[in-house]
């Protein structure tokens, strides 16, 4: 007898053939999922089919024990981590189980596997043969799935190490393990895949050996992939692997199951078919809901989260589908597949484990639902997700390029628009779970379990705030890159020298001095500096001002920083305008971040020579609290920064720790500044040794020729001076310098210190020319140097 379409069972990806001119894209993204689609009910389904013969049911026994050990480990190595996470380190591991923490809402329970530091030993009868399952003997019955895993209390497993079952996570109390590493376990043994296969096609039977040596069990997968080939004719794309069955995939557990449904469909007779159980089911499900109470709330949220995270997964394997036919198709390279779909296949991996727990729980009644242990379990998966964030804007604008290029007929997706929806789906999943746990929580205050969903949910909104944080960061590089060329003049600066960019708005900014009006900037908060810039109008000429408060959409800067968007684009879709650069607060000058109203954030200041705050006014609350989160945060770095370096500087750079930290040469604003446009930016500060040491006098400042530079030189706590010519070059203006300090010692290096208070080399006509602008602009004839030998 020879299946024709073996390969359409319920395990594959439930799609209609690409090619039919009857599928649209909108069937493919709106097709309705049910529970026959997710990995849990296929596997309820084939173990009930499989519970049929009789002669499985001694493996299944087998099976269900080595699942029910596996779990109990798993739930072992969480609370362990649980614990490790919270600083007890001297939890300890008794040979019973023991693995629930009451303090998060688990309870303490022993189950009837002794698992002891080193091994576990569990003996059942089969057949008349004893078995032993264990990492004792390494029997196929636990190796499979994270036979490595050290139990040791000095060696607590990672994350990672703890995924022993097809489930996330610690199961209800009430579930021993979950069908889908039950039904791992059953082939794992080999023999009963052969007894399927003889149930099947009695005529070719296959040899049943029954047996925990490994290379046996292997023998028997072998013997049973050999003899579908020849009697089912199975090719080699569609067979499964030896490898695939001690998979801890579940892609590769579906391979398996694939090849096992086409086996169970092709006799009815003896399996049943799928319709037919799901009728069953139907009626067990109508007959216990008889005289039931209605759903409640709780319930009908457990409802969706769980039909919505069916669709999400059944999304995620339509756009597996897809890559797999873009790689197939040689119409794109791997580094643009990884750029599309990055960690696509480990996503869906974890993603399918985490429905099966889902499942699980949806299950029981709500008292004893772990969804939040879930969530707190999941977290570290999670960043499986910090590509898609960072690089989703990246591969839409790929996709609007080349799209046309790699459109086929036959592929699954063949619309534009839909598959950007497809690429948006993890990032939209991701930020959906916080409004569901929340739900969730606000249903669940007298089950019990309240304590782990609070953590779940602030677990949620961390992943989702990360999502937010990674794009708008990458939104930003874009907006620094716009930025280099909006402005007119950067008056020396450098960008490269302010750090990250983090927040950038329109703000409207006053004094406390109440006669001044507001006045508007395009702010942007970089690391280490605030810059401030105007729009310039067509209708300037020869002198700045500030631009008047407006609205006209057509000609002014959009700017959004609510959620986690920016967008910094013309509305009316010309070229922006050009910017002022109007001045700049360094954060190392900040000493206090208030909120005034619901959208005001009072910012105060303080340098050497002056005193001064300035209030922003924002669009939202939001926004405001987002500003002010982040200065504060680098304030108090710069603080622990500037702590630790003058603990630490004790030789030649005590001088230079106490002029950064105490003589900070930045620009500040006062409230004359803001009333007039033209002193915002004012001279520098003096000079560190203008105080230090004797004061030059204005009347040899004055005489310093115009085309001439004073250069004071500090080395070896020793202070010289030198006059250079402006047009030296920078060779001939460091020869100078080392002729002079010649009988002080060897002189290597030379830095100055820039405008932002770092020390930069000097080294190249770049710097030498920056330095130049930056006296120029501050009106000095005097350069600090620091030389080294």
């Amino acid at each position: 007898m020879v299946l024709q379409s073996h390969m359409s069972s319920s395990a594959s990806l439930p799609l209609q053939s690409s090619g039919s001119s009857s599928v649209s894209m909108a069937n493919v993204m709106n097709k309705s999922v049910t529970e026959q689609d997710s990995l849990y009910h296929i596997c309820v389904n084939v173990k009930k089919r499989l519970e049929r013969l009789h002669q499985l049911q001694p493996y299944l026994n087998l099976a269900y024990a080595s699942s029910e050990v596996l779990s109990e480990r798993q739930s072992l190595f969480l609370s362990q981590k649980q614990q490790q996470q919270k600083g007890n380190n001297h939890h300890s591991i008794s040979s019973g189980l023991s693995g629930r923490d009451s303090h998060h809402g688990y309870t303490n329970v022993t189950r009837t596997s002794s698992i002891s530091n080193s091994s576990y030993k569990e003996e059942l009868s089969l057949d008349g043969i004893t078995y032993t399952t264990g990492s004792a003997n390494g029997g196929s019955g636990v190796e499979g799935i994270g036979s490595s895993i050290n139990c040791s209390s000095n060696n607590i497993p990672s994350m990672e190490d703890t995924l022993l079952t097809f489930s996330m996570g610690i199961l209800p109390i009430s579930m021993d393990c979950d069908p889908v590493t039950q039904l791992s376990q059953l082939f794992q043994q080999g023999s009963p895949l052969c007894i399927i296969f003889n149930a099947v096609k009695p005529q070719f039977k296959l040899p049943v050996v029954s047996s925990d040596d490994l290379k046996i069990c292997k023998k028997s997968i072998y013997d049973f992939i050999l003899g579908c080939k020849q009697h089912f004719a199975f090719n080699d794309e569609e067979l499964f692997k030896i490898s695939d069955v001690f998979s801890n995939s579940t892609s590769d557990l579906l391979s398996v199951l694939d090849v096992v449904i086409t086996l169970l469909n092709s006799a009815p007779e003896i399996f049943g078919t799928t319709e037919q159980l799901h009728e069953e089911m139907q009626r067990a499900k109508h007959t216990s809901a008889v005289g039931m109470k209605p759903s409640s709330d709780h319930s009908k949220i457990i409802k969706e989260f769980v039909s919505t995270e069916r669709k999400y997964v059944h999304d995620l394997e339509i756009l597996e589908k897809y890559r797999q036919q873009l790689l197939e198709s040689n119409l794109i390279t791997s580094e643009e597949l990884y750029m599309l779909f990055p960690n696509l296949g480990d996503a869906i991996d974890f993603q399918r484990r985490f429905l099966v727990s889902l499942e699980i729980n949806a299950l029981v009644e709500p008292s004893k639902q772990r969804i939040g242990a879930l969530f707190m379990h999941s977290k570290y998966f999670f960043k499986l997700y910090e590509p898609w964030s960072i690089g989703q804007n990246a591969a839409i604008d790929f996709l609007s390029k080349h799209l046309e290029s790699l459109r086929r007929t036959d592929f699954v997706i063949r619309n534009k628009l839909e598959l950007q929806s497809f690429l948006y789906k993890p990032v939209q999943r991701l930020c959906r779970y916080p409004l569901l746990l929340k739900e969730l929580l606000q249903n669940s205050q007298d089950v019990g379990n309240s304590k782990e969903l609070e953590i779940a949910l602030d677990i949620s909104k961390g992943i989702a705030r990360s999502i937010n944080e990674n794009q708008r960061r990458t939104e930003n590089h874009e907006v620094v890159k716009k930025l280099c060329g909006r402005v007119v003049n950067w008056k020396g600066y450098r960008i490269a020298k302010f750090g990250e960019l983090l927040y950038f708005d329109k703000v409207f900014i006053s004094t406390s001095n109440s006669s001044e009006p507001e006045r508007e900037f395009e702010v942007y908060l970089f690391e280490k500096i605030i810059i401030l810039f105007s729009e310039i109008t067509q209708k300037k000429t020869s002198s700045l001002s500030l631009k008047k408060k407006q609205t006209n959409s057509g000609s002014s800067l959009t700017l959004n920083l609510t959620g986690s968007h920016n967008n910094a684009s013309s509305s009316s879709g010309l070229a922006e305008p050009k910017l002022d650069l109007r001045g700049r607060i360094m954060i190392m000058n900040l000493n206090q971040i208030s909120s005034l109203d619901a959208r005001s954030l009072t910012i105060t200041w303080e340098s050497i020579k002056e005193q001064g705050n300035f209030i922003l006014k924002f669009k939202n609350e939001e926004t405001r609290d987002n500003w002010s989160s982040c200065l504060q945060s680098l304030v108090r770095k710069i603080r622990s920064e500037s702590f630790k370096s003058t603990n630490s500087d004790q030789g030649n750079f005590s001088s230079q720790s106490q002029y950064r930290n105490t003589h900070n040469s930045v620009t500040s604003f006062s409230s004359t500044q803001l009333k007039h446009a033209s002193e915002v930016l004012p001279r520098r500060n003096t000079s560190y040794y203008e105080s230090e040491f004797r004061s030059i006098s204005e009347n040899y400042k004055n005489s310093i020729p115009k085309t001439s530079l004073l250069i004071r030189v500090a080395f070896n706590s020793d202070l010289f001076t030198v006059l250079a010519e402006l047009d030296s070059t920078v060779d001939g203006l460091l020869q100078i310098i080392k002729r002079k300090l010649s009988h002080s010692g060897e002189v290597i290096k030379v830095k100055y210190q820039d405008e932002d208070g770092d020390y930069v080399l000097l080294q190249s006509e770049e710097d030498w020319s920056v330095v130049k602008e930056m006296l120029k602009e501050s009106d000095e004839r005097i350069l600090n140097v620091w030389a080294y030998a």
